[in-house]
């Protein structure tokens, strides 16, 4: 049996605006209860944090990360036409400077080397030969005997150009019995001196008639000069010989007075030769490749051919490089000690030394940045291509007064500290020597070691009290630098 709907006679509920002003008195009445509890309760006081001022060094540090790479890395590769004999080395294998590497075999340049040594021995034999008394007493013999063949010739033209001359024997008067250009025949009279006749030697034609008719001539002295075709040819060809004789002895008188021509030219044959032995020795001194430096074998290819990289060779000695900003340039000098921390090897500090500052910076958005090559001093357990964090000080003061970052205020141009004087807040001005990520290096002369400056300020809240800080973030730093911090 179903049963019937319930009917709600509405004029029985209560007006909405009764509901409204009973809830909203409701809530007055509460507020005026609770204000009259918090007056009746004093005001909790307000609490500082303060630290004490100390006195100590303070540095400014620049943090930055860079890949350690081998400070030098040498590749290794096989000369043209030649071919790997031996590698006694692995991948990943450390080596000693001057350890054998590789060894390569090049049949024809070995070949080649062998004749270049050949050749510089008999060039040193030929430079010995000349050099020796033997070849010097040859050579003084051939200049003694070209000497006797060119006076015999002067000797032979002496006789053939004497043939034809007519010579008066006697002092006395000349009578001339034939004059120039007149021909004659062996024997016939041609001129008198005093009662002595003198007759032609030859048969041919007057040549020159040297005396006059009645002239006085003494002993010796020539009448005239007669000549033939026959007896011109052989004068001709004793000149000749005079000439050609005469040319090789001063050749040879010229070498003995200065350094024999083939021991100057064996000299520079051997130089030549010499040249090329060593230039062959280098090249096959350069089949056996030796380690540079201490290192490890950080590239292996055992199946290069000609002109390929065999090997790569990567020092012991690491460095780290690293973008230094523009503005840090001026603070950084080569030779400056830094410090280097590896995240793979958290529990150790390693210590390394500025070793190069790039003259040419890389500018990006404005902004350039310089990079920093730094020698690492004591590598050992860090591996190449690992990650480094490099702590370069900029700037380091002695004995200055420290305060926390946090207590130091900046309104304007002033900056100061607080402190607490009879409870009441006092600012101190102060100078900033050095400011890093964590604390302040500053002086003042109202401000003292020991004395305690506020730091942060505990303000009561409706729950807990909850920390107010007035100094600086702890993470801000002037000027941009990271990682600097405070050494007491």
């Amino acid at each position: 049996m179903a049963i019937p709907p319930v009917k709600i006679n509405k004029r029985l509920m209560p007006f909405p605006r009764v509901l409204l002003l009973a809830s909203g008195t409701t809530i007055l009445l509460a507020a005026v209860v609770y204000g009259a509890m918090r007056l009746a309760s004093p005001p909790a006081p307000v609490q500082y944090l303060s630290a004490a001022v100390t006195r100590g060094n303070a540095s400014l540090t620049d943090s930055e990360t860079g890949e350690v790479v081998a400070a030098q890395t040498t590749t290794a590769v096989v000369p043209s036409g030649a071919t790997i004999a031996q590698m006694p080395v692995e991948l990943g294998q450390s080596v000693t400077a001057g350890q054998t590497l590789a060894v390569f075999n090049d049949p024809a340049l070995l070949s080649q080397l062998a004749t270049a040594d050949a050749a510089v021995l008999s060039d040193q034999q030929q430079v010995s030969l000349y050099s020796s008394t033997a070849y010097q007493n040859t050579q003084n013999a051939t200049l003694a005997a070209a000497q006797d063949s060119l006076l015999a010739a002067e000797n032979t033209l002496q006789t053939d150009q004497n043939q034809g001359r007519v010579f008066a024997t006697l002092s006395g008067s000349v009578t001339l019995a034939v004059k120039n250009g007149a021909f004659v025949t062996a024997g016939q009279t041609v001129a008198q001196v005093g009662s002595q006749s003198f007759t032609s030697p030859i048969s041919g034609q007057v040549a020159q008639v040297a005396v006059s008719d009645g002239q006085t001539v003494s002993n010796g002295t020539l009448l005239m000069t007669l000549t033939s075709p026959s007896q011109s040819a052989k004068i001709y060809s004793d000149q000749s010989q005079v000439d050609s004789l005469q040319a090789q002895f001063d050749k040879l008188q010229a070498a003995m007075g200065q350094a024999s021509p083939n021991l100057a030219q064996a000299k520079a044959q051997l130089l030549r030769d010499q040249q090329t032995y060593q230039a062959d020795q280098q090249a096959v001194a350069g089949l056996t490749v030796t380690a540079p430096y201490a290192g490890q074998i950080t590239a292996l290819n055992a199946s290069a051919g000609p002109g390929g990289k065999v090997m790569t060779v990567s020092s012991d000695s690491l460095v780290v490089t690293v973008p230094v900003p523009e503005t840090q340039i001026p603070e950084i000098h080569v030779g400056q000690p830094v410090t280097i921390t590896v995240p793979a090897l958290p529990t150790t500090t390693f210590q390394g030394t500025v070793q190069n500052i790039a003259p040419v910076g890389n500018y990006t958005n404005g902004v350039s940045s310089f990079p920093i090559t730094i020698s690492i001093d004591h590598p050992e357990n860090i591996r190449y291509g690992m990650s480094a964090n490099v702590n370069i000080v900029l700037q380091t003061v002695h004995q200055a007064l420290l305060i926390p970052l946090a207590a130091l205020h900046t309104k304007g141009s002033h900056t100061f500290v607080e402190v607490l004087n009879n409870q009441q807040r006092q600012r101190i001005p102060v100078h900033v020597l050095l400011e890093n990520a964590t604390a302040a290096a500053v002086k003042s002369p109202r401000l003292s070691v020991g004395a305690r400056v506020i730091t942060a300020v505990l303000a009561p809240a409706t729950g807990p009290l909850h920390l107010k800080t007035r100094g600086r973030a702890l993470h801000h730093s002037r000027g941009g630098h990271k990682g600097g911090k405070a050494k007491p």
